[in-house]
């Protein structure tokens, strides 16, 4: 309770411009307060009001200084109260925290980042070591020395001294020595995404489910029998990869494949191993479905050229303008505020390219639970500021007292407003029924309050309307992000035309009316 009464003193209290203002206005406002509480004082600031003169003047100029400064602490108070309670909400409804984050990936898995198969060739050669004695001269023993070289490549014994060295003993090994060789000539990748959202912790994460086909045409382009070694990395070391496949000119290979998923130094993967005549080319296929969360990614061999190269990503249940790039990758042919079709499918030709850049799609954030209120508290301290304006500019035009009552308990309405709204909102599962019904009471409230300010009727029905249309109208154009500058561009010109017309009203009518009357 202590923390909590700091935090909310410190948020009070602000910095900056902020902080200097309640310097001044607390202590102004607690003396201003203090003082009016005496009878006496009252009736001398009221005689000092009828006399006239400088009297009223200096009655009149502190008045209402300190009827300013009370509305700016009235509204320091409301706005921090609101802020409080966005934060609270937000920490109720769809706070997503790294820690929940990590949940969701042990459960539904991680992004997948997809890379390209690897092909390395090996073939056998026969690795001689053989030792030769060469003869001493006069007095001198004979020594023994060892040369190592590969069989095709043997060369002749040289004679020493025009001697030959006898050849002592010769030993053959049969090694794996690698080909190096581009072994990948064509690749054709095909993925298909459909989003799925996922919940944990009251907030929502962008989770999917990808169905992967890649076809590779693997070829041995030397003169040499290879042993070729195959590896398909998996795109995440943790999660499910279901109903996976893979195929070698049309054979099922998975009885000749051993998986390394948490070894040690070892990517995730599998790997297998198929003979190569020479000039022969082989088609492999592998397929599998899975599951993601927030983005994937297809990169192929930094930097290498191939022939032909194409990848396709197909993605549904989302619109083309809501998808972006991952950072790091290249963009599709298509572009995506161009496209207008369902689902996106989106291209990319790689043929006879290089490139550092990888593949990737990333997936929209989804909407957390209760979205709509969330950013409502968020943006209403904004509709109080218009709301204060529109209840003490009117006044001030009509030349009406401003009552602090009447403003504190308008503010304290559109502040319950949005607390209501907030607790029907657990309540009620449509964000809509929620909004209407905290409109229509509170509203209902305030009409009753109008009527308590007695100096005029008109602004006591202005107050209802402004108050309705700051807890109806404000609130959709905060909902529609899109637009909202744009809505709030008209909320600005309203308030304009309506100040004129009050001017008009009140000032310039009443003033041409008293000088045809002199006349």
């Amino acid at each position: 309770m202590y923390e909590m009464f700091l935090q909310t003193l410190r948020r009070f209290l602000g910095g900056g411009l902020v902080l200097w203002t309640l310097k001044v206005a607390v202590p102004v406002v607690v003396l201003a307060v203090a003082a009016w509480s005496f009878s006496a004082f009252r009736a001398l600031c009221q005689g000092w009001r009828e006399r006239g003169g400088w009297r009223a003047l200096v009655v009149t100029i502190p008045t209402a200084l300190v009827k300013l400064l009370m509305v700016l602490l009235l509204a320091r108070v409301v706005i921090t109260a609101m802020l409080l309670q966005a934060e609270n909400f937000e920490h109720h409804h769809g706070r997503v925290t790294e820690t929940n984050r990590s949940a969701v990936l042990m459960k539904w898995g991680y992004p997948h980042h997809q890379e390209e198969l690897q092909v390395w060739h090996t073939y056998k050669r026969t690795w001689v070591t053989r030792q030769l004695m060469i003869p001493g001269g006069w007095g001198e023993k004979n020594t023994v020395t060892t040369e190592s070289f590969w069989k095709d490549e043997t060369p002749p014994v040289q004679p020493v001294d025009g001697e030959v060295p006898k050849v002592i003993s010769v030993r053959e090994e049969e090694r794996e020595v690698e080909l190096v060789q581009k072994s990948i000539e064509e690749a054709d990748i095909q993925v298909a995404v459909t989003t799925e959202m996922r919940t944990l912790g009251g907030a929502n994460y962008a989770g999917y489910r990808d169905t992967w086909k890649l076809r590779y045409v693997v070829a041995n382009r030397s003169d040499k029998t290879t042993k070729a070694g195959l590896r398909m990395p998996l795109p995440a070391r943790a999660g499910i990869f279901d109903n996976m496949k893979l195929l070698v000119d049309n054979q099922d290979m998975w009885n000749d494949v051993s998986t390394a998923v948490n070894v040690p130094g070892e990517e995730a993967g599998i790997k297998w191993y198929i003979p190569m005549k020479p000039r022969q080319r082989s088609v492999v296929e592998f397929c599998y479905e899975g599951k993601g969360l927030e983005y994937l990614r297809y990169t192929p061999k930094l930097m290498t050229q191939t022939g032909h190269y194409r990848v396709s990503i197909t993605v549904n249940n989302v619109k083309a303008k809501n998808l972006d790039w991952c950072i790091g990758s290249m963009p599709a042919k298509e572009k995506l505020t161009e496209i207008d079709s369902y689902p996106v499918k989106l291209t990319w030709n790689l043929d006879n390219a290089l490139t550092s850049y990888d593949i990737g799609v990333k997936l929209p954030s989804p909407e957390q639970p209760n979205y709509h209120v969330a950013r409502l508290l968020n943006q209403a301290r904004i509709g109080l500021v218009l709301l204060l304006v529109l209840l003490i500019i009117p006044r001030i035009i009509a030349q009406q007292p401003v009552r602090i009552s009447v403003v504190a308990l308008i503010a304290a309405a559109y502040y319950l407003l949005y607390t209501f709204m907030g607790q029907l909102a657990d309540v009620v599962p449509w964000f809509w029924v929620s909004f209407v019904l905290s409109v229509i009471v509170v509203t209902a409230i305030v009409a009753v309050l109008s009527r308590r300010d007695g100096g005029s009727t008109l602004l006591g029905r202005q107050d209802l309307l402004v108050f309705l249309a700051l807890a109806a109208l404000y609130p959709l154009a905060v909902i529609d992000s899109d637009r909202t500058g744009f809505w709030m561009q008209f909320f600005y010109l309203g308030m304009l035309l309506y100040a004129c017309l009050l001017v008009v009203g009140y000032r310039i009518v009443p003033a041409l009316n008293h000088r045809r009357e002199n006349q």
